[in-house]
């Protein structure tokens, strides 16, 4: 039996059928994309062009495959969908509850979805964020996210579903192409690799916790794996960095290991105001580790910006 994986193609979810694949599963790609990434890889997931808001097509993947996991992770972003709500409905919301009814109705009655740390906002508290901190989000993004959390919770009391999500804090790692609230920390990165001077639109005192995109793909296996009866939490905050790391914190870091990196700041006032409703100090992440052991590889910011750095030097045409 195959894992299927929604947004394959994207950035996380590519990252992820590499490691599946490396691992010796079946992979099948559900994404409205196509994509170049596997052209010259020895093996390959079979990519199939479908979009997840259109049921006929998520109906016949399922009918034409017999999957024992499905990874949802396609979606619209943060700044995408603030700038397109309807369109972000469409796929976050209604994209997740065809998945959810899919695998429901034609197998495997299990889902690991791709949430976000963007379901907090207002009236947390304090800036230390547990995973059962409340969740009053205050964009777009985090309203749809957290609809697809409870559902996929009332799925699994109503219908048995094996449903289960990780919440992504900042994520980070090179070739992202969508803006969205916390990417200057990869494009800070990224452009210092390259040589190149960056704008970041973030601004410089306030800062997110961080994930590396490796650490990130590797949870959603890891999360997979683990038997249904240790899942209590269900959805589960994930860091690398568990601290809020500001762009000024990256930025150090950078020129201690590329000393002639040029940053300037020039913040985005929709970041900002974002901002403004939400102090992001630290998430806690005891629940995944308690639960299905997790364990990031990359828990430093010196750690990452050295990877990181590795990964563009080394393949400088994707970027």
């Amino acid at each position: 039996m195959a894992k299927l994986v929604t947004g394959g193609t994207g950035f996380i979810g590519a990252c992820l059928v590499d490691q599946l694949l490396e691992r010796g599963d079946e992979v099948v790609v559900l994404d409205r994309l196509p994509t170049t990434h596997w052209d010259k890889a020895s093996r390959k997931p079979k990519v199939v062009l479908a979009d997840i808001t259109n049921w006929p097509e998520v109906m016949n993947v399922f009918k034409s495959h017999s999957f024992d996991c499905v990874f949802h992770l396609a979606a619209m972003l943060s700044l995408p969908s603030e700038a397109n709500p309807w369109a972000a409905h469409q796929v976050n919301v209604n994209g997740t509850f065809n998945m959810l009814e899919a695998v429901r109705l034609l197998g495997p009655n299990k889902l690991v979805m791709a949430s976000t740390t963007g379901t907090y906002g207002l009236d947390t508290g304090t800036g230390d964020f547990t995973d059962t901190t409340l969740q009053r989000p205050t964009t777009m993004y985090g309203c749809t996210k957290v609809y697809g959390e409870l559902l996929g919770r009332f799925y699994r009391k109503k219908f048995g579903t094996d449903f289960r999500s990780v919440r992504i804090p900042s994520l980070v790692g090179p070739g992202i192409r969508t803006r969205a609230i916390g990417q200057y920390n990869s494009w800070m990165i990224e452009h210092a690799a390259l040589g190149r001077s960056y704008e970041c639109y973030g601004p410089p005192d306030r800062g997110l916790p961080l994930i590396y995109y490796k650490d990130t793909a590797a949870a959603f296996a890891v999360l997979a794996d683990a038997s249904m009866d240790r899942i209590k939490m269900l959805n589960y905050n994930i860091a690398g960095v568990n601290k809020s790391v500001t762009p000024k914190e990256i930025e150090t870091a950078i020129k201690r290991q590329m000393p002639g990196a040029v940053i300037t700041y020039n913040p985005d006032p929709v970041v900002v105001t974002y901002f403004s409703t939400l102090r992001f100090d630290s998430l806690d992440d005891s629940a995944a580790r308690n639960e299905w052991d997790w364990r990031p590889k990359y828990n430093t910011v010196d750690a990452i910006v050295e990877d990181f750095a590795k990964e563009v030097r080394a393949h400088p045409e994707r970027y």
